[in-house]
């Protein structure tokens, strides 16, 4: 399964609630990303990839399930989860969002989470919020056509472990 996914759900299983995420300012490091990475990413069937207002604290409803990534010219990044589950009567929604910033040396991404945030309902409870604060991970990325000639983002972790994305388009 992937890293991301694994740290979502994790949070949101685990961790204790904590203070305020606002993200301001990203003092973690950055460089800038190159063209062929820099953009919306998608992989599922989500009906929206802007579903948590980091201003207000909101958090939308978004349709489907699915992970994402944007990642910004400047190295800022956004990455989430929207996961849906029923089982044995019990209905789980897991929204996660994570920001921070990247430095990319050639197919190298060193990963600065700033914070990940995890919005969590379950109709026979664990239902809340939590948030995590900064880590530092690294990922190899490429970015390679399909036979349809749709651009595909492929993501490995250290552990071998390995997600795809595609364009989001509205």
């Amino acid at each position: 399964m992937r890293l991301l996914h694994l740290s979502l759900l994790t949070a949101a299983l685990t961790l204790p609630a904590c203070g305020d995420a606002a993200d301001d300012e990203l003092a973690t490091p950055r460089t800038p990303l190159s063209d062929e990475l820099a953009g919306d990413w998608f992989t599922g069937s989500l009906s929206t990839i802007q579903y948590y207002d980091r201003t207000t604290g909101e958090w939308q409803d978004p349709s489907g399930s699915g992970f994402y990534y944007i990642l910004e010219p400047d190295g800022r990044y956004e990455t989430g989860a929207v996961i849906d589950s029923t089982v044995a009567g019990c209905t789980m929604r897991l929204l996660g969002t994570e920001v921070g910033t990247m430095e990319q040396d050639g197919d190298v991404l060193t990963v600065h989470r700033h914070w990940v945030r995890v919005h969590v309902t379950n109709s026979c409870g664990n239902s809340g919020e939590r948030v995590q604060g900064e880590a530092t991970s690294r990922l190899r990325w490429s970015v390679a056509p399909d036979a349809n000639g749709l651009a595909w983002l492929t993501l490995t972790h250290d552990d071998g472990s390995v997600e795809t994305y595609r364009p989001w388009t509205d």
